[in-house]
């Protein structure tokens, strides 16, 4: 019999990155790369924030009213003062702070509001644990200090902190893997945990992309596969962590499901397909971290745009905004007749508003009722005002609705 060849693993590593880089690659040509400067698009409403370049992630820490900007070229985060430039207030939009990540390419947010730490993934494979105390958009003093940073997964995309564990969790889109990272002991003033992560579980699907923690449970959609992954995040914790090593269940989405958010309130989970160009409804009461009887059955959909990507709830009036990458619009969906008990108004047509070219990701402020997309086409933020925009009141929703 002869001898079966021996791959050399640094080999195997390699090989396996490129082969997820493909993915994303093939994903990027399916959903339609940035616009060319100039390219037709139609006219916005709304105010347009010019931030970093290629920006992508952004998070919202309502402690401060900051709103942080993840800039892909310049490996910075620009900072948005939400008290003066919001919906209802404009005159502070064309301030311009900018911090350091200590990394290449920030991609994914996440804010624990009870440690005052932000943590930045960077795509050159590490997290950045960011003073929100001394990097705000009231305090700025120590924007330029080099942040810790934790050693996590190859190609870290986004990630999600859950605040009553204090557990950061990671999705490593190439090693295939969630890093979870103890927020006890790694943020803004305690150090001692940043040296390595606390647990790795290993993920069904391919590509591990976004991430979304609600009670118990974190929800990963997995690019390539795609399916989403539910973790069971009381026993795989800052704390405890006999469950991390569990095989998660998982529940069949769109394609390219690239984005996920939560609803607290009605226990419902939307994903987005970015090529399937629409939006999952996965019941949370029944396919959670505990019960996974629901997991099993196929969710509706609802219709977005072309390359629906980032996604955010705004609870207090139940809409679900959607960026649609390859459209420059978001999509505005009533989620009062579209969760996880009302499925009537998911065969609705979508309210459709134009943003900036090729938007990534979107943050709701819900105290001023503010819609922020990152554009990272043109390299801004398109700030979209909710009284005007949202599943109830549509005349600032001025695009064509989707059928």
């Amino acid at each position: 019999m002869s001898a079966r060849p021996i791959t050399h693993p640094i080999t195997r590593r390699r090989a396996r990155s490129r082969a997820i880089a493909g993915l994303l690659g093939v994903a990027a040509l399916v959903l339609g790369l940035p616009a060319a400067p100039g390219a037709t698009r139609a006219a916005l409403s709304h105010p347009e924030i010019q931030v970093g370049g290629f920006p992508t992630g952004i998070a919202l820490d309502t402690a401060t009213d900051t709103i942080y900007v993840g800039n892909g070229t310049t490996g910075t985060l620009s900072l948005i003062d939400g008290k003066s430039c919001n919906g209802g207030n404009a005159h502070g939009c064309n301030r311009h702070v900018t911090a350091v990540t200590a990394g290449v390419d920030p991609i994914g947010i996440a804010v624990d509001r009870t440690s005052d730490t932000v943590y930045v993934a960077n795509a050159s494979g590490t997290v950045a644990v960011v003073d929100a105390r001394h990097c705000n958009a009231a305090n700025t003093s120590g924007c330029h200090v080099e942040p810790a940073s934790v050693h996590v997964g190859v190609n870290p995309q986004f990630l999600a902190v859950d605040e009553k564990t204090h557990t950061i969790y990671v999705a490593n889109s190439v090693s295939n893997t969630v890093s979870v990272i103890d927020g006890r002991h790694c943020n803004a003033t305690v150090r001692s945990g940043c040296h390595h992560v606390r647990a790795s579980i290993p993920v069904v699907g391919s590509a591990p992309f976004a991430v979304a923690v609600t009670d118990g449970t974190v929800y990963v959609a997995d690019l390539g596969a795609p399916t989403v992954a539910v973790i069971d995040s009381r026993a795989c914790n800052a704390e405890i962590v006999t469950g991390c090593k569990r095989r998660p269940a998982t529940v069949s989405v769109g394609s390219y499901p690239g984005g996920i958010a939560v609803n607290a309130r009605t226990d419902t989970i939307y994903v987005t397909g970015q090529a399937s160009n629409d939006v999952s409804v996965i019941d949370g009461r029944t396919c959670n971290g505990k019960v996974r009887s629901g997991c099993r059955v196929p969710p509706s959909r609802i219709a977005a745009g072309v390359g629906a990507r980032g996604i955010a709830v705004n609870a207090l009036t139940d809409t679900i905004y959607v960026a649609n990458t390859a459209a420059n619009t978001i999509s505005v969906i009533d989620g009062s007749t579209c969760n996880a008990a009302v499925r009537s108004g998911c065969s609705q047509a979508a309210a459709v508003a134009p943003v900036g070219i090729s938007p990534r990701r979107v943050a709701v402020d819900e105290v001023t009722n503010t819609v922020y997309v990152t554009n990272a086409g043109s390299n801004s933020v398109t700030m979209v005002n909710g009284r005007t925009c949202d599943a109830a009141v549509h005349t600032g929703c001025p695009g064509k609705r989707i059928a």
